[in-house]
């Protein structure tokens, strides 16, 4: 479950990023200094709420692939912080003001780069490159792709992050009844892997049975760990969807290794 920690101190707004996220020094709710904190402002995402709990519900089904991410928590900001950073940065007042409560963020890193556009896939992250395809074919995420790897590189180490997109079956005017099939997800061509992973052999066998183990007992804990002023119509969608592709997880296999071929 993530924690939920309290912005004390503005850094900065970040140049990158579509959504302008700031970057926060924050406190548990004990009082203890957390560290420092991309945090995606409410006010800054087009979805708002449905946004954030995307990100929320992303992050969580990346720690159970053991796809490694940023750690997600979430970030509650005071009026009082709000009213100091309108001052200091008059032209995000709107946004900073719409934000106070809870947002998403994620604990910084450093010593990580962004993925470079056409980088060739090393033989030790090659597994982990194959994992995330066929995490982001589940999550329906389309904002991981060939210009906007929305990945960070470290040596042998990948981080994946920025899911305000994911689930984009909630945005389709009619969503498959069969969401485990594939051949109409085009945006899975632009994937940041697919070209280097395409026609090549895949091991899926570890992802597949880290979906089917995926118990309703837990993504219901995940779905449980929402907010409740992020709560709405898209949790149970979600939810069935998760469901559906893992009982048909031998299905889905064999729909990623045909994307592939």
């Amino acid at each position: 479950m993530a924690p939920i920690l309290t912005a004390v101190r503005f850094a900065r707004f970040m140049e990158s990023g579509k959504t302008k996220p700031a970057i926060f020094a924050c406190e548990d709710l004990s009082g203890a200094f957390a560290g420092e904190y991309v945090v995606k402002l409410r006010g800054g995402i087009e979805d708002r709420e449905s946004g954030l709990l995307r990100e929320l519900l992303a992050a969580e089904l990346a720690e159970h692939f053991r796809i490694a991410a940023p750690q997600p928590a979430l970030i509650r900001i005071e009026r009082n912080l709000a009213e100091l950073i309108s001052g200091i940065e008059p032209s995000h007042k709107t946004c900073v003001f719409d934000s106070v409560g809870l947002n998403f963020g994620t604990k910084l890193v450093s010593g990580y780069s962004i993925w470079p556009v056409d980088k060739h896939i090393p033989d030790a992250i090659r597994q982990i490159a194959v994992d995330i395809f066929a995490f982001d074919a589940l999550v329906q995420n389309p904002d991981r792709c060939f210009r906007n790897p929305n990945l960070f590189v470290n040596g042998d180490s990948i981080l994946i992050f920025d899911h305000e997109m994911a689930f984009s079956f909630l945005r389709a005017i009619l969503p498959s009844a069969a969401p485990w099939k594939l051949e109409k997800e085009t945006y899975l061509q632009e994937h940041v892997f697919y070209r280097k992973l395409k026609s090549k052999p895949i091991d899926l066998d570890g992802f597949i049975q880290n979906l089917s183990a995926l118990s309703d007992t837990l993504l219901g804990s995940m779905m449980t760990d929402i907010p409740h002023e992020w709560n709405n119509d898209s949790v149970p969608a979600i939810s069935q969807h998760i469901r559906s592709i893992r009982e048909h997880a031998s299905d889905f296999d064999e729909e990623i290794r045909r994307f592939l071929v």
